[in-house]
C-alpha cells in the first residue's frame, strides 16, 4: 500500500478556504469601489466659458483650452445657498463637488428611451442586456448590438480616446461600478450630459442645445430633444454633406417610440416629425466679449456666468456704438465703451467694454483706469453742501488764481468773476472747483472718494494735489458709473440700503463689484455707503439737470415734454479721455471715448464725443419720470438773494433748499453796508464829510478782481459808488493784482540766450479811467492805463511790488522769484502741479 504525502483538505476546510477567497475578493472589490482613482477629465474638466443674460439667454462664449466647445449643464435658476438636505446638496469627490441637478424632462426621457431604459434599475451594468447582446451577436456571427449602459458610456467618455481592448473595457466597467457607488443617478446623467459628443468639437448637452438650436436645454422641443438623444450615437451624421437622412430616421424612430409610450399625443408626434434636421447651426453670439474676459480672469474655475444684462438692449447698444465708432475713427478716436445701470434695482443692464479698432480693441475699458477729467466735481459739490460750506446759490470766485506753482484755468480760458455754485457745476468751471477743493481739503476729499467706491484713487493727498478735481487721478468707468447710480438711488430712496451692484454669475448669485470694490482691509462691500446725505445727492443731481446738452439735441429746454436727464462730462488733460455720465429716473449710463493706448485726439471732449453717445443710448431706453423731491431730506435756508450766503444787514432775502442736517457754517458774505448821501450817488466813509446827511444801504460788493470780470457780464451789478469828493483817502480798496497773488513764487522763463525772460504782471482798478504807477523794490517801472499790464524782470529772491493810483490808492504785494530750475506750465482743463 502506497502512502501519499499530500494532505487532501477535508470538506469543511475546503469550504472555509473558498469562503475566505470569496470574502477577500469581495473586500477587495469594496475597497476598489470606495477608493476610486477618478479620471482627470472628471477631476479637472476643461470647460468653455459662457455668459448669460437675466433671462438665461446666451450672450457670449469662449472656447475651452483643448479647443472644445464644452459646457456643463446647469439650470439657470438655482438657490443661492441650498441646505444640505435639498436636491442641490453637493457630493464631495476627492475635494471636487458635483452638484445634483435634474436634466430637462424631455431630454432625459428621450435619452433613457434610446440608450438605457433600465437605467434606474441596474447598478451600472445591466446583466440582462449583456446576455441579450451576447446571444444576438453570436447568432449573427458579428457584433450587431452592445450592452453599454449610460453609466458605462460615462466611464468611456471620461477616459477619452483610449485603445478599445479587453483591459480598457474592464477599466471602464470598474469605473462604472465606482460611479454608481459614489453618485446618485441624477449626477451620473449630468456627467453624461456634460461629456457626450455632439459632432465636431461640440461637447455636452448645453453646448449642443445652443449651437444647433440657439436655446437652453430646458426649452428644447420633443423633436430637438430626440435629436440630441440619438446624436452622440452617430455624431458625424450632423455635419453638412453627411447622411442627414439616416440621422432623421433615427430621430423619427425614437419619436415614434416615445409616442407609443404615451409621452405625448398624436398631434405632438406629427408636429415633431415635421421639424427638419438643422442644416446650419445657430452659432455662437459675441455680444459681451470684454465682460466675459473680465469675469474669466477673476474667476478662472467658473464656467457659466449668469448676469443681469438685457440681451436685446445689449444688441442695440453694440449696434449704436459700432455706428458711432466709425464716425469717431475718422477723427482719430479708436475706442469707446458704455455701461448702463438700472439704479432703481442697482443692476447692470448693458455692458459694452470696448468697440473700436487697433491694438487696444481687446482691452475692457470699463475696468481700465483712465484720467478722470472733471467727472469728480459733483462729489465735491455734494460734500460741501452737507458741510454747510455753501448753498447752491452761493457766489464762488472765478478769477485768476495761483496755488504755489499751480494756476488752474477754465476750459474756455475765460473768467466770470463770480458764479453761483450750481451754475459753476453745470458749466464745469475749473477755477471755482479748485478753490472749493482748496477750502475742503485734498486729503479729506481723497478719503471721501474711497467711500464713493472710487477705490483706484488710493494714493496720498500730496501725490494728487489740487489737480485731483481736474483729472489728476485715475478711475474706471465701472466705479464712476456705479457711484453716480448710487447717488441717484440714494436721492430716490433716502431710507434704503444701496446694493453693491451685483452681477450674478455661476450657480450662486455673486458680485462683480465685490471683486472690484473692497475696503482697504480687504473685506468685500455688501452695500455702498455714500458719505453724503440724500438731500445733498438730490441737490447735486438737480444742478446737473442744467448742463447744456450736445448740439445735436437742439434747443432742448424749449420742449416741455423733454425727458429730464442729469449729466456730467469730463475731459482729461491732453485730450486723451472723454467721459459722460447721465441719469434719468431709472437708468444711469456711463460713456467713455478715447484711444486705449492713451494717444490724444483733437475731437475728444466729454460734450463733443461722449455726450452724443450718451443721449443716443438714452433713446434706446423707455422714458422715466424724474425723481420725486425728497422733502424729508431737505430744509429751506434763508439767504441773501444776491450772493447766496447768510442773511446780513438788510439784504434782499430768498429761500434755497439745503440738506436737512446741514448747517450753514460759513460767516462769509459779499454784502456790505454802505452809507450814501441823500442822492444815493456817493458813498460816505466813516469819519468823513460828517456834515452831509447819510442813509444806510446794503449792497453786493465783490472784491476788486471778482468785480472786474463779473460786471461786464452782469450789467445789473452796481458795485461801489464813487466816494464823496475829498474822502478818497479813506475809501475802500480800489486796486487789486490779478498776477502775482500775495506771496506768489514765480519762475521766469529762460530765453534762448540763457538769460531770464520777463513775467507779465496784471492789475485792475475799480475806476476804469484810473492811472496806475508801478514800483519794484523802490525802482519806478512805469505808468499804465486800463488794461494795466507791466512786464517785470527781477533777480531770484524776494521782492516788493508797490502800486499807486492817481486817486491816491495804494497797494503793496510781496513775491519771490525762483532760481533757474525747469519750469512747469499748466494749460487746458486739468494739470498736475
Amino acid at each position: 500500500m502506497n502512502n501519499d504525502s499530500r494532505t487532501i483538505p477535508s470538506p469543511p476546510l475546503l469550504r472555509r478556504y473558498v469562503i475566505s477567497v470569496i470574502a477577500s475578493l469581495l473586500l477587495l472589490a469594496i475597497y476598489k469601489l470606495q477608493q476610486p482613482i477618478w479620471p482627470e477629465r472628471m477631476l479637472n474638466p476643461l470647460w468653455a466659458k459662457a455668459l448669460f443674460d437675466q433671462q438665461g439667454q446666451l450672450l457670449d462664449l469662449h472656447i475651452a483650452a483643448d479647443q472644445q466647445w464644452r459646457l456643463p449643464y446647469q439650470p439657470k435658476h438655482l438657490p443661492a445657498d441650498p441646505p444640505a438636505s435639498s436636491a442641490m446638496a453637493t457630493t464631495q469627490t476627492q475635494g471636487k463637488p458635483l452638484e445634483t441637478t435634474t436634466l430637462p424632462r424631455r431630454y432625459e426621457t428621450a435619452l433613457l428611451t434610446f440608450e438605457d431604459q433600465y437605467f434606474y434599475q441596474h447598478p451600472g451594468i445591466n446583466p440582462l442586456a449583456v446576455l441579450r447582446a451576447t446571444w444576438g451577436n453570436l447568432n449573427a456571427g458579428q457584433v450587431k448590438s452592445g450592452a453599454s449602459t449610460i453609466t458605462m458610456q460615462v466611464a468611456r467618455l471620461l477616459y477619452g480616446n483610449q485603445t478599445r481592448n479587453l483591459q480598457q473595457k474592464l477599466r471602464e466597467t470598474e469605473l462604472a461600478l465606482q460611479l454608481e457607488w459614489h453618485f446618485d443617478k441624477a449626477q451620473i446623467l449630468q456627467l453624461y450630459a456634460n461629456n457626450a459628443p455632439y459632432g465636431g468639437n461640440i461637447v455636452g448637452l448645453t453646448a449642443a442645445s445652443w449651437w444647433y438650436f440657439g436655446r437652453e436645454p430646458a426649452a428644447l422641443s420633443w423633436s430637438e430633444a430626440a435629436l440630441l438623444a440619438v446624436l452622440p450615437n452617430s455624431p458625424g451624421l450632423i455635419h453638412p454633406g453627411r447622411r442627414a437622412d439616416l440621422l432623421q430616421q433615427k430621430r423619427d424612430r425614437l419619436l415614434q417610440k416615445l409616442y407609443a409610450q404615451g409621452h405625448f399625443d398624436e398631434t405632438d408626434l406629427k408636429l415633431a416629425l415635421l421639424e427638419p434636421i438643422p442644416v446650419k447651426p445657430a452659432g455662437w453670439p459675441a455680444l459681451a466679449p470684454h465682460l466675459l474676459n473680465t469675469l474669466m480672469a477673476r474667476n478662472p474655475k467658473q464656467a457659466l456666468f449668469y448676469t443681469d444684462l438685457d440681451r436685446q438692449l445689449q444688441i442695440q447698444l453694440n449696434e449704436l456704438l459700432t455706428r458711432q465708432a466709425r464716425s469717431l475713427a475718422v477723427s482719430g478716436v479708436a475706442n469707446g465703451a458704455v455701461l448702463i445701470i438700472d439704479h432703481q434695482q442697482m443692476k447692470i443692464r448693458a455692458y459694452v467694454g470696448n468697440i473700436g479698432s487697433g491694438d487696444g480693441a481687446s482691452v475692457d475699458i470699463i475696468q481700465s483706469r483712465r484720467s478722470t477729467g472733471s467727472i469728480l466735481k459733483p462729489f465735491l459739490y455734494a460734500l460741501m453742501l452737507d458741510d454747510g460750506l455753501m448753498t447752491p446759490q452761493s457766489l464762488l470766485p472765478d478769477v485768476p488764481s495761483q496755488f504755489g506753482g499751480y494756476a488752474p484755468v477754465n476750459f474756455d480760458l475765460q473768467f466770470r468773476g463770480a458764479a453761483k455754485a450750481s451754475e459753476a457745476l453745470a458749466q464745469s468751471l475749473n477755477v471755482p472747483a479748485v478753490r472749493m477743493l482748496y477750502q475742503y481739503g485734498v486729503g479729506r476729499f481723497r478719503q471721501q472718494l474711497q467711500s464713493f467706491g472710487l477705490t483706484t484713487i488710493n494714493k496720498g493727498a500730496d501725490h494728487y494735489g489740487l489737480s485731483l478735481i481736474l483729472g489728476g487721478a485715475e478711475a474706471t468707468l465701472f466705479d464712476l458709473t456705479r457711484s453716480y447710480a448710487a447717488m441717484v438711488h440714494l436721492a430716490a430712496k433716502p431710507q434704503a440700503t444701496i446694493p453693491a451692484l451685483p452681477l450674478r454669475f455661476g450657480a450662486r448669485p455673486q458680485n462683480l463689484s465685490t471683486a472690484n470694490n473692497r475696503k482697504e482691509g480687504g473685506a468685500p462691500l455688501d452695500a455702498i455707503n455714500l458719505p453724503i446725505s440724500a438731500g445733498a445727492a438730490y441737490l447735486t443731481l438737480d444742478a446737473l439737470l442744467e448742463v447744456e446738452r450736445p448740439e445735436s439735441e437742439g434747443s432742448w429746454r424749449d420742449y416741455v415734454r423733454s425727458q429730464k436727464i442729469a449729466w456730467k462730462t469730463g475731459t482729461s488733460f491732453g485730450l486723451r479721455d472723454a467721459w459722460a455720465v447721465g441719469m434719468n429716473g431709472q437708468y444711469t449710463i456711463g460713456v467713455w471715448t478715447g484711444n486705449a493706448d492713451g494717444s490724444p485726439a483733437a475731437i475728444l471732449g466729454g460734450a463733443r464725443s461722449a455726450g452724443p453717445i450718451l443721449f443716443d443710448s438714452f433713446r434706446l431706453l423707455p422714458d422715466s419720470p424724474w425723481l420725486m423731491k425728497p422733502l424729508l431730506a431737505l430744509r429751506q435756508q434763508e439767504i441773501c438773494a444776491s450772493d447766496g450766503y447768510r442773511t446780513r444787514w438788510q439784504c434782499q432775502t430768498a429761500l434755497t433748499d439745503m440738506p436737512i442736517a446741514s448747517q450753514l457754517k460759513s460767516p462769509h458774505s459779499y454784502q456790505q453796508q454802505l452809507w450814501l448821501d441823500p442822492s444815493g450817488r456817493f458813498q460816505l466813509p466813516a469819519g468823513c464829510a460828517l456834515e452831509v446827511p447819510r442813509q444806510p444801504r446794503t449792497r453786493l460788493i465783490l472784491p476788486v478782481a471778482m468785480a472786474y470780470f463779473y460786471q461786464p457780464q452782469h450789467p445789473e451789478y452796481q458795485g461801489v459808488p464813487p466816494t464823496w469828493p475829498g474822502c478818497e483817502q479813506i475809501a475802500q480798496q480800489q486796486m487789486d493784482l490779478l498776477y502775482p497773488v500775495h506771496g506768489a513764487q514765480i519762475r521766469l522763463p529762460l530765453q534762448l540766450d540763457g538769460k531770464l525772460g520777463q513775467s507779465i504782471f496784471r492789475a485792475i482798478h475799480r475806476d476804469k479811467q484810473a492811472q496806475i504807477y508801478w514800483h519794484l523794490d523802490e525802482t519806478y517801472l512805469g505808468q499804465t492805463s486800463a488794461p494795466h499790464q507791466m512786464p517785470v524782470q527781477a533777480a531770484p529772491g524776494q521782492h516788493l511790488l508797490v502800486l499807486t493810483a492817481n486817486d491816491g490808492s495804494r497797494l503793496e504785494q510781496p513775491f519771490t522769484i525762483l532760481g533757474d530750475e525747469p519750469t512747469h506750465t499748466c494749460q487746458g482743463q486739468s494739470c498736475n502741479p
